[in-house]
């Protein structure tokens, strides 16, 4: 907000149903980072929900499993998370995820 005025009119109601902290927690989740990514999680949406806070990951119900969606400044730091899951995956996008995702095998590998 640039310039803000205070006036005698009542502010308006929200929508029926309008959730504020979910309208909130799913715009976190949407800030623009370069790397979109896309992961099928081998885990029910409500176990993922318990695993990853609605501010960082949009987690959408799929017969598979569950659809990760969620933005990031660093593909590594992503491998991370989805190593921290305790669960099987598939990368859906980006390509470059993969590497990242390899990477962090090849060094716990290495440390093991």
């Amino acid at each position: 907000m640039r310039r803000t005025s205070m006036t005698d009119s009542p502010a308006l109601a929200p929508p029926e149903g309008f959730d504020a902290v979910a309208h909130v927690s799913r715009s976190l989740a949407r800030v623009p980072w370069p790397w979109e990514v896309e992961v099928l999680l081998d885990l029910p949406v409500d176990e993922a929900a318990q695993r990853l806070p609605a501010t960082l990951a949009e987690l959408v119900d799929a017969d598979e499993g569950t659809l990760l969606r969620m933005r990031v400044s660093s593909l590594d730091w992503m491998a991370r998370v989805l190593a921290g899951l305790d669960c099987g995956f598939t990368i859906d996008r980006p390509d470059e995820l993969r590497a990242s995702v390899r990477a962090l095998a090849d060094r716990l590998t290495e440390w093991a």
